[in-house]
């Protein structure tokens, strides 16, 4: 379990981390969402010690990491790099090796991840040769290839494609599955949704909200679009277990609100009269969160 407690980082006038607290739980992914200018890059630097807090810590299984306690720290920046000239898998293999492993198990890991990437049969081209989501998947496989115990992927989705995403996201699932804490700061709200556990919603600097996706997400919101919505209003305000109830009038009349359940809900429809639509819908984290950031 990796814990940040009331992160501060200020320059000068500005503030880019105020009092951020956050807990990114072992065999889970958590991703940091924002918009470009929310601190999330300035927060991955802070947990992997790039850049030193004004006040708080960073803790990992309770023990207050300092400089120097990140080496099996699994970390990708948002300014990708790498050796065009290098074979695929020399890249993977030395980078692994700046962490301490042995050579035979870089190649090894290297071989694998290569393997479950769609890459066995590009590991000895050299880097420059490679498409775009190919060098991103590389990019991923060299963040994984010591064995990590934390990884941290700043814009963690950039250059893959749906192929690739799909492959990366398949790995970081089962890494996270032997126990470690996986954090993707990322802009693209519906990939973390799609794919995160846990997601912490960072603006301006603040956790705005945080939680399990389902926590997020809430419950549904029930529509229904009916030609007498006064009735439909009045008779679903009445009902137990129904709540928040309104009307939008546009391209046919809804009326839509909260139910205790699905059960309630479809009961509290099939007395109403005139129904043309009956459907539950859920807004994204986008939808509810990022327009107040």
């Amino acid at each position: 379990m990796l814990t940040l407690k009331e992160v501060s980082l200020r320059k000068g006038k500005r503030t880019y981390l105020d009092e951020v607290s956050l807990t990114a739980e072992a065999g889970r992914i958590t991703a940091i969402v924002g918009t470009r200018s929310a601190g999330r890059t300035e927060l991955v630097r802070v947990i992997m010690g790039l850049i030193a807090a004004d006040e708080g810590t960073v803790e990992l299984e309770d023990f207050e990491l300092d400089f120097g306690d990140r080496q099996n720290f699994g970390y990708l920046p948002a300014e990708r790099g790498g050796y065009p000239n290098m074979r695929v898998i020399d890249q993977i293999v030395y980078l692994a090796r700046l962490h301490g492993i042995t050579l035979g198990a870089a190649e090894r890991n290297a071989l694998t991840l290569l393997s479950h990437l769609d890459l066995a049969d590009r590991g000895y081209a050299p880097l420059k040769n490679l498409s775009g989501a190919e060098i991103a998947r590389v990019d991923i496989a060299a963040t994984l290839a010591a064995d990590p115990d934390v990884v941290v992927l700043d814009d963690a989705f950039a250059g893959l494609d749906a192929a690739s995403l799909r492959l990366v996201m398949s790995l970081l699932r089962a890494h996270a599955s032997s126990g470690v804490p996986v954090i993707l700061a990322t802009d693209d709200w519906e990939a973390a949704q799609t794919f995160a556990d846990d997601v912490i919603v960072l603006g301006q600097g603040k956790v705005t909200a945080s939680g399990s996706v389902e926590k997020l997400l809430g419950d549904p919101r029930y529509r229904v679009e009916t030609t007498d919505t006064e009735a439909a209003e009045s008779a679903l305000a009445s009902r137990t277990g129904i709540s928040d109830v309104s009307v939008s009038r546009g391209e046919g009349s809804v009326v839509s609100f909260r139910a205790d359940d699905a059960k309630t809900a479809a009961a509290a429809v099939a007395e109403l009269k005139s129904v043309k639509n009956f459907e539950s819908v859920r807004p994204t984290l986008a939808e509810q969160y990022k327009e107040a950031l």
